[in-house]
């Protein structure tokens, strides 16, 4: 009977790990709940003294979750420093470029708007 019920907590135990770990590879709320229900376990057999090991893993998995709520990406899916820095440089590079072009824009438009009132003034344009 008691080699029974260790084989049900092995199983438990497998479960819950196949669990943690495909969240860990697919992304996905990382709760006590959510893990429970997903390996078809209680929540009371994670909060088991016995399952320390499987709650500290399954709390790591959830402090790496962004704090918007939604999953935390997969490893693989997740950008690195560089990509990201690379990433800033464009947007930064493209955002100058933009200000420029907009500083110039304001610069014609005043030109052409101070052409359009000495027109209705009648004065003459300036040759040159």
């Amino acid at each position: 009977m008691a080699e029974a019920a260790q084989q049900r907590r092995l199983g438990c135990v497998e479960r819950v790990q196949a669990a943690l770990e495909g969240l860990e590879r697919g992304g996905g709320p990382v709760t006590v709940a959510g893990v429970a229900a997903r390996a078809g376990v209680s929540r009371t057999f994670l909060y088991d003294d016995a399952q320390a090991p499987l709650l500290a893993r399954l709390r790591d998995l959830a402090s790496k979750q962004p704090a918007t709520g939604r999953p935390a990406l997969p490893d693989k899916q997740r950008i690195t420093t560089k990509s990201h820095e690379t990433v800033v440089r464009a947007l930064r590079d493209a955002n100058r470029k933009l200000n420029e072009e907009n500083e110039r824009l304001r610069n014609e438009l005043a030109v052409a708007l101070r052409q359009l009132r000495d027109l209705h003034r009648g004065i003459p344009a300036p040759r040159g």
